[in-house]
């Protein structure tokens, strides 16, 4: 009878020890998704939503193409820039005149003389300010294209390309407010202004 009752007692700790560590099915966690499930971050086909147009970046705006200008040594000299500046930029002129002017009607031009080019200005708001440069000399190259008086006209459409307009041997090229000028001649540059456009007007 002992023995039956030990057996009994035996037996009930054998199955409780085989019972711990089962799972209970009511106190499982639920499955961690992992990353490598792409059904949480992929919309399905056919439902990829477009960007918001307002967080889009704008696009890039095609770089601003600046006037001619004459870099005579290292100062640049533009159209209707204040003659005070540029003087006192440049120094001394070699000669100065004052003539009618031929650009703007019933008012004089100031001429300044340096070497290589002379730089030709009218009045406004009670001072001087420049409408053209002229080469006098092939000391002188344009700022872009390094063309100087005795190039050839090739030279000019290779480095200016043929966006021109021509009259009677003058091949002139327009960027914003100024002209530049070639006069041509058996093929050969003879002559080269930088002109406020406002002369054409």
């Amino acid at each position: 009878m002992k023995k039956l009752i030990l057996f009994l007692i035996l037996a009930f700790f054998t199955l409780s020890a085989c019972g711990e560590g089962q799972p209970d099915s009511a106190t499982d966690p639920e499955p961690v998704q992992t990353d490598n499930d792409s059904s949480a971050t992929t919309p399905p086909p056919g439902e990829i939503e477009s960007p918001d147009p307002e967080t889009q970046l704008p696009e890039d705006e095609p770089p601003e193409i600046p006037d001619f200008a004459l870099q005579y040594g290292d100062f640049l000299i533009e159209m209707d820039q204040n003659s005070n500046y540029v003087l006192n930029a440049l120094g001394e002129p070699q000669g100065t005149f004052v003539m009618p002017s031929c650009a703007f009607e019933g008012k004089e031009d100031r001429i300044y003389q340096y070497p290589g080019i002379e730089i030709f200005t009218y009045p406004k708001d009670n001072d001087y300010f420049v409408h053209t440069i002229s080469f006098s000399d092939d000391s002188i190259r344009t700022t872009e294209g390094k063309i100087y008086l005795g190039s050839s006209l090739q030279a000019v459409l290779d480095a200016y390309g043929d966006d021109y307009e021509y009259e009677n041997g003058m091949y002139k090229y327009t960027r914003g407010l100024t002209n530049l000028e070639f006069f041509i001649e058996e093929d050969i540059v003879m002559n080269i202004t930088y002109s406020l456009t406002i002369q054409q007007q």
